[in-house]
């Protein structure tokens, strides 16, 4: 017979296996994947695309299948539940969109596809295990873990300067941050004598709170612990003003690359943060409300003004990206079931119509710096019509019109903020989307302009500059997502997803809210 330690031990292993199963198949195919490169044969050929995609589709299965159920495990370090089912949907796109967009791109660079495939993979492993955990010493590690797939991904284009230069810049600023977040875990363990976040809620809500222990002074320990661990998370989202890696690494890292981060990278941070933020959002500690206020300001205004004066549309979607995480800000701040409700909703819709926006650049980038350049996208609306018209469509949802899924999301996040009674905060948010639309409009009408030659040939026939190089490649200029005049069939499957899922969300958002709703309130039971 089995005791009851043993007993114990069992459940604590079946829980524990069942909490991770969806990250865990990621990984067993990221190592399967990566075991092609011995293969000489395999490795060049699309198998690794295949599997990447095929291990995608599985998790994603037993996601939905248990979508229902809540599960903690190892002593609720890991919770599988609908608010991280909600996020595993989310960075599961990211990464299935990244993968779609990445095969004929990256044939065109002599990397190995293995590792490329297998890093995506593990990339999307370790945000999902990100957005499940429970426990302060598992955020850090899941956090380093994401860390080290995006440094060596950015860095991926051997012998590319920009991207080596992209890549250390990250890795250095990314190292500063980490010992932030170290900081702030001794801060929070000093305040609360706990690691555990459930533990760390209970803590405050059941003991501080009501005088059962001294709160004035564990405020103080909690404000710093919780400042610190901001900062080293405001890195990751790519907050004004630890932003300074963000233009640098959307622009020289690989485009799918570039998505994958501003999609992925974003959904788990911001997951995190706000898992870890509705602690205290009852609370009134330091007015950290007001520090969240500022950033959001800082990040909308900063990002847009950037963006503007930005000729690169990497670059200038980088800029955007810092301006779109200040609007994602506003509705963690307004809190709360409707705030923390539409922050998921925005989270979700930013994936589809961002993903959407590179696959369009992905198809006119080539191995010219210049055809980064917004004036090469004139004539866009009358060569390619479908393809402008979709991204006329991210774009505007970008920008907030109306149809269009980022409009619900500003519409929600900016609504909580309302009803929270942060009347500035929205006004000044709104005015910020107002002026975005400048930039936004500015490539739209660039796309319907009649054609020009803006790029200069070299006496040997090939463009000058370098895809995120700046030097002669010695390759044909011709643009990565069009193969015999064709644009590449996974490109356009991005693209029509991506369109389909920024109207229905714009179209129909009642259907997504819902089960943002349902995901938040197995959060803290909001």
């Amino acid at each position: 017979m089995l005791d009851v330690s043993q007993v114990y031990n069992i459940n604590f292993l079946e829980e524990g296996m069942l909490s991770v199963i969806p990250e865990a198949i990621i990984i067993i195919f990221a190592f399967i994947v990566l075991f092609l490169t011995f293969f000489e044969k395999l490795s060049k050929s699309d198998n690794p695309y295949y599997l990447s995609l095929i291990s995608i589709g599985f998790s994603m299965l037993y996601i939905l299948m248990l979508s229902g159920r809540t599960i903690d495990g190892f002593y609720g370090s890991i919770v599988f539940n609908r608010f991280s089912v909600f996020l595993f949907i989310g960075i599961l796109f990211s990464g299935f969109l990244t993968i779609l967009m990445s095969n004929n791109y990256i044939n065109n660079f002599e990397v190995p596809l293995p590792e490329y495939y297998s890093l995506i993979l593990f990339g999307v492993a370790s945000m999902m295990l990100l957005v499940s955990s429970n426990n302060l010493i598992m955020v850090f590690l899941s956090i380093e873990f994401m860390s080290i797939t995006a440094y060596i991904l950015t860095g991926y284009l051997k012998g590319n300067a920009r991207s080596t230069e992209a890549a250390l810049k990250y890795f250095v600023l990314g190292t500063f941050a980490s010992a932030f977040l170290i900081f702030g875990s001794v801060f929070i363990y000093a305040a609360t004598g706990h690691l555990n976040l459930y533990n760390i809620h209970f803590f405050i809500v059941n003991i501080a709170s009501k005088g059962l222990v001294n709160f004035d002074n564990i405020k103080i320990y909690l404000a710093i612990g919780l400042i610190l661990f901001l900062v080293g998370l405001a890195f990751k989202m790519s907050l004004f003003p630890f932003h300074a890696w963000t233009p640098d690494a959307y622009d020289g890292a690989p485009t799918p690359v570039t998505n994958f981060m501003a999609t992925g990278v974003k959904i788990a941070a911001f997951a995190i943060f706000l898992r870890i933020f509705s602690l205290i959002y009852n609370f009134n500690i330091m007015n950290f409300n007001n520090i969240l206020w500022l950033l959001a300001i800082l990040s909308m205004s900063f990002g847009n003004i950037a963006a503007l004066m930005s000729s690169n549309i990497k670059r200038l979607l980088a800029y955007s990206s810092i301006a779109q995480a200040g609007y994602i800000l506003v509705g963690i701040i307004g809190g709360g079931y409707y705030g923390y409700s539409g922050t998921l909703f925005y989270l979700l819709a930013y994936v589809f119509m961002t993903a959407g926006a590179f696959a369009v650049v992905i198809i006119f980038e080539n191995f010219d710096l210049m055809s980064l350049d917004i004036k090469k996208y004139s004539g866009i609306g009358y060569k390619y019509p479908v393809v402008a018209a979709a991204m006329t469509f991210f774009l505007l949802s970008l920008a907030g019109i109306p149809v269009t899924s980022g409009f619900m999301g500003k519409f929600y996040v900016f609504s909580a903020a309302i009803k929270s009674r942060y009347n500035l905060l929205v006004l000044i948010a709104f005015i910020n989307s107002a002026f975005a639309a400048f930039y936004y409009i500015k490539i739209i009408v660039q796309m319907y302009m009649p054609e020009k030659e803006e790029l200069i040939a070299s006496p040997n026939g090939v463009q000058r500059g370098g895809m995120a190089g700046g030097a002669d490649t010695g390759k044909p200029s011709s643009d990565f997502g069009i193969v015999n005049g064709k644009i590449n069939e996974g490109l356009m499957i991005v693209i029509f997803i991506c369109l389909f899922f920024t109207l229905l969300m714009g179209i129909y958002p009642q259907l997504f809210i819902n089960f943002a709703h349902n995901s938040i309130s197995s959060l803290w039971n909001i």
